[in-house]
């Protein structure tokens, strides 16, 4: 559960990273700029990804640490993304595999 919320925290900084007009991003998928197109849209995306995450994280730890948690992986995301995106370390199919790794250590350990 953790590895989609961080997924949903992750996605939804990079929809709201989508609307700045500071970052060049050369290739960008059909969505993303139709999106980028509407900056409104994007944001609306972003905002609902981030309430269905802490949602999630609040009903899994409860209200005072879901909210901690919650706020500590958006930082946590937002680091992570504006720190390796001008790199190009990961592209989907690397987020796809961290993201399959750590569903499938979640299931493993529990």
């Amino acid at each position: 559960m953790f590895s989609t919320i961080c997924l949903l925290f992750f996605l939804g900084f990079l929809f709201w990273m989508n609307t700045s007009t500071r970052i060049s991003w050369p290739d960008k998928n059909a969505v993303m700029a139709s999106l980028a197109a509407k900056p409104l849209y994007s944001r609306l995306a972003a905002g609902a990804l981030f309430l269905i995450a802490t949602v999630l994280c609040v009903s899994l730890l409860g209200t005072g640490s879901g909210l901690f948690a919650a706020v500590v992986i958006l930082m946590m995301a937002g680091s992570v993304s504006v720190l390796f995106f001008p790199f190009r370390y990961f592209g989907p199919a690397g987020v796809a595999i961290l993201y399959l790794c750590g569903v499938t250590l979640e299931l493993v350990i529990n």
